[in-house]
């Protein structure tokens, strides 16, 4: 299974209301996510000081602290929270600044299922879409710091040759254009350009999309990250 996958997205669901608290709860709970309940905006700034959350599901008006005031303090600890907003009806104005603020939704009420359904998966495919990125930026990372370590190797006469390396400037016909099923992927960093960061990024998310839509499977995915990854230091060696 994919670690991003595997790895549960953690909803924090805050409402005053018992009823709509369940609901929202009822809407939302899936395979995949871990939700926790609070009734009121300070029992819900407890939760986030204690545990990581990726997701904020909010009531605006609540008794003591509302739910703008809870984003703030929340994006505080957890800057990347993403937050929706519930509100009642006549609080459209105050949505909005809470769009201004950080929230990355909001919904009103009285609202239907499927909006919380289709707003939470929303934010629950950019929280993993988020977390992929991260990894590919470690890895992407460690490649870059693999090549420096290649350059001062060179630099100093003891560089140690790797077979398959692409020392010899030629690369194999498979890797300059990787073809899924009829229709080929052209891989320009393995033209060159590989000492790009952002470059090699895109192409890295790239595979990721393709993933996504399923047009490679799991297995694919890695054997092309590799490969890419690989060709951060060959490309400069």
């Amino acid at each position: 299974m994919d670690p991003v996958e595997a790895l549960p997205v953690k909803i924090l669901i805050v409402d005053d209301d018992d009823v709509y608290r369940d609901i929202l709860r009822d809407a939302i709970e899936d395979e995949g996510t871990d939700l926790s309940l609070a009734s009121t905006g300070e029992e819900a700034l407890e939760l986030i000081r204690a545990e990581p959350f990726d997701i904020l599901i909010t009531d605006l008006n609540m008794p003591g602290m509302d739910g703008l005031t809870l984003l703030r303090q929340a994006r505080r600890h957890l800057p990347n929270v993403l937050t929706i907003i519930i509100t009642g009806y006549g609080s459209l104005e105050s949505a909005v600044e809470a769009i201004r603020q950080g929230a990355y939704d909001y919904i009103q009420k009285p609202f239907r299922i499927d909006e919380v359904a289709v707003a939470t998966r929303n934010a629950i495919d950019k929280v993993r879409s988020m977390r992929e990125r991260a990894i590919l930026l470690a890895e992407l990372e460690k490649a870059y710091h693999r090549l420096r370590e290649l350059e001062s190797k060179r630099t100093t006469g003891t560089e140690d040759h790797e077979p398959g390396s692409g020392t010899s400037g030629e690369t194999p016909g498979y890797e300059r254009f990787l073809v899924m099923g009829r229709q080929p992927l052209p891989v320009e960093l393995l033209e060159g350009g590989l000492s790009r960061m952002g470059h090699v990024l895109s192409e890295l998310e790239r595979l990721k999309d393709l993933r996504r839509e399923k047009v490679i499977d799991e297995a694919e995915f890695e054997r092309l990250k590799k490969l890419v990854l690989r060709q951060v230091t060959a490309a400069e060696r």
